[in-house]
């Protein structure tokens, strides 16, 4: 018998490899108030979240969701919308198990999702959205925009949702031109924009400067850009080997294109889903982000943190428009592989500017405190936030 004093509340994860949106919603949940709630998991990675740090602070069910591998691949058609269907009653059975819950946490994306948007139609309870990166064009996604009861994204997903949204109301509405109505939702008290942040009590280690090694992290799937490591650093070697950590997560039961891994490299050590993580990372010093177009980008902020030089494409995306080339970060041509070969053995012979963006990165880091950054979320979680930011200041410092 749960406590009528704890708020029940499901977190839906269907989600099936550990990526950097699964971390963050993590860190945000772990600043909610252990003592009044419990998080109900339906997830098809149970593992993740049976080891994960929520555990350990928060009381948390984890149930795992059965998994149809055929159908979990699909992501339009008629076969996608079979498992959103299928999805939507194991999330009743869960919901009739646990019947106090009155709201979900959608952790991946409204069309991730969509099974608890189903499930909004026979079971009354509240949906907060996150979004942690850009949304597909769809009437059905822009239909989820409008019936979560409240939004988190991040600022780049803001013109993908507009689209998603506009498409819906367009047909929804029958007018052509909804911009200003798509725009109302965005300033509405509904939706809020965030961008991740770091526990204090999880900083990363301090990465060692004395011997330039590289460190990359991320999955497989293409787009984190892979191939175009292991080409610039084939590129490097016959200038000057560089070493390398390269520590990557392998999808699986995905139909996106992945990257193959382990490559034999020269210096370069692979790591597949490591747990000491932190450690190989500070054994390091070179953090490399070949993304394309990455959302956020929390390695990249964890390597900040790290006191790491931080090696960026010059593309347009958040840390692109965050950091300054030569202040405290070096950044290359995107899809370049010759221009990261550059970059990186800049990086390792300048030290001076090494140095200096290994300096100011870290201020910038200084800056993505979770306690900070995930305010607003926990406000919607908890009545009062249990966060170190609002309790009493220590008189003893001044």
């Amino acid at each position: 018998m749960v406590k009528s004093n704890i708020e029940q509340t499901l977190i839906f994860d269907p989600i099936t490899f550990k990526g950097g949106s699964k971390l963050a919603t993590v860190e945000a949940l772990r600043l909610c108030r252990a003592d009044k709630n419990q998080f109900i998991v339906a997830t098809v990675q149970p593992q993740f979240w049976k080891e994960c740090k929520l555990g350990h602070s928060h009381t948390i069910d984890v149930i795992k969701l059965p998994l149809v591998r055929a159908l979990a691949k699909q992501h339009y058609g008629i076969l996608y919308w079979i498992n959103q269907l299928y999805t939507c009653v194991c999330l009743l059975f869960v919901l009739f198990k646990y019947h106090n819950v009155s709201r979900a946490i959608g952790a991946s994306g409204p069309g991730m999702d969509m099974a608890l948007y189903i499930t909004k139609l026979f079971k009354d309870i509240d949906i907060i959205q996150f979004v942690h990166g850009p949304v597909g064009n769809s009437r059905s996604i822009g239909y989820c925009l409008t019936k979560a009861d409240k939004v988190f994204h991040l600022p780049s997903s803001k013109p993908s949702m507009a689209v998603a949204l506009a498409t819906y109301l367009t047909k929804k509405i029958s007018i052509s031109d909804c911009q200003a109505l798509v725009e109302s939702y965005f300033t509405s008290s509904t939706y809020h924009t965030f961008v991740n942040g770091l526990a204090e009590e999880d900083w990363p280690t301090r990465a060692q400067t004395d011997f330039p090694i590289c460190y990359w992290a991320a999955s497989l799937l293409k787009w984190k850009g892979l191939d175009l490591m292991v080409e610039a650093l084939a590129h490097a070697a016959k200038l000057k080997p560089l070493a390398a950590n390269i520590c990557y997560i392998r999808p699986i039961d995905t139909s996106i294109p992945v990257s193959n891994a382990p490559v034999s490299i020269p210096h370069v050590n692979w790591y597949q889903d490591p747990q000491d993580l932190d450690t190989i990372r500070s054994q390091s010093n070179i953090f490399v982000s070949t993304s394309t177009n990455e959302p956020f980008g929390l390695s990249t902020l964890e390597a900040l943190a790290a006191g790491m030089c931080v090696v960026i494409p010059q593309d347009g995306s958040y840390w692109d428009k965050r950091l300054i080339h030569n202040k405290n970060c070096i950044k290359y041509q995107p899809n370049d592989p010759n221009s990261l070969c550059d970059a990186l053995l800049y990086a390792a012979k300048d030290k001076e500017n090494f140095n200096r963006c290994i300096h100011n990165g870290l201020e910038v880091a200084q800056e993505y405190k979770a306690e900070q950054r995930y305010l607003d979320f926990v406000n919607t979680i908890d009545s009062n936030p249990y966060l170190k930011m609002a309790r009493e200041p220590n008189p003893l410092k001044q």
